[in-house]
């Protein structure tokens, strides 16, 4: 298990303007794309050079967490982890 800091690709500003920090949101798969998905939408794309090992993981059933460590503009900082 591991925990994974990275910045949201593509961050919808309309869900971002909703979160702050320590929100908690569901990693999910959207078609090809791992996304976080916070209770009013899809905040923006999970990249990582470890996507592969985390949709390894999500096929197997494992459930994933993101945590907004940190938001400053359009940029949010998450940290992925296993639940």
């Amino acid at each position: 298990m591991f925990t994974e800091v990275t910045i949201l690709a593509s961050p919808n500003m309309t869900v971002v303007n909703t979160l702050s920090v320590n929100t908690l949101m569901t990693v999910v798969q959207s078609g090809p794309r791992v996304v976080a998905q916070a209770a009013t939408g899809i905040a923006g794309a999970i990249t990582s050079a470890r996507l592969p090992e985390i949709i390894q993981c999500m096929n197997a059933g494992q459930q994933y967490t993101a945590r907004v460590t940190q938001i400053s503009g359009g940029a949010v900082t998450v940290e992925i982890y296993p639940i």
